[in-house]
């Protein structure tokens, strides 16, 4: 069971990576948005839904959300146009889940305990390189539509630490950024 958990998490960043759009710009607030939204530092997206469809196998839950204008390939982040944010946690239960560092982490911890997994993907909209954060600490609420759908919100700012650098990264990607997540589905 637990050689499933990084396929799974593989196949949503190989999904989000190749079918992403750009991010919405600004800082406007979220009454000007109806859907939800995420931030990185000041860099702001907009949700475009789900890449993947969130799946459960073996117990273990995931979902992808990448930014919207997925048609119009909007560029107004520039170098951090695109973004991807993949939710791995245990369980299928709506509540409020932990963040651990990494997959081993995740697979180790007791469910009951509802841990969760949190990177995000910035750049992937650009030819230039994107660069994968990885949260280490703080807590997501997940709760369930009348659709079954999934919809994720942090609680305050996530601490994001740097994983990954595919194509060489976003040039000048700083080591550490904070993510806020508000009604991701």
């Amino acid at each position: 069971m637990n050689r499933k958990l990084p396929a799974i998490a593989t196949a949503i960043a190989i999904v989000c990576l190749t079918g992403c759009g750009g991010g919405g710009g600004g800082t406007s607030d979220s009454s000007s948005t109806p859907n939800g939204y995420w931030t990185m530092n000041a860099y702001r997206y907009v949700d475009g839904g789900y890449s993947a469809a969130s799946t459960t196998t073996q117990g273990y839950t995931s979902a992808a959300v990448s930014t919207a204008t997925l048609t119009t390939n909007d560029l107004s982040n520039g170098a951090y146009s695109g973004s991807v944010v993949s939710f791995l946690f245990l369980g299928t239960a709506p509540g409020v889940y932990t963040l651990v560092p990494d997959q081993a982490t995740l697979i180790n911890t007791p469910a009951a305990a509802n841990p969760m997994v949190v990177q995000i993907v910035v750049g992937a909209a650009v030819t230039t390189g994107s660069t994968q954060y990885t949260a280490a600490s703080g807590q997501v609420t997940v709760s369930l539509d009348v659709a079954g759908k999934y919809h994720f919100t942090s609680i305050g700012a996530l601490p994001m630490t740097k994983t990954l650098d595919v194509k060489g990264g976003v040039v000048g990607a700083p080591a550490t950024m904070s993510l806020t997540v508000f009604d991701a589905d």
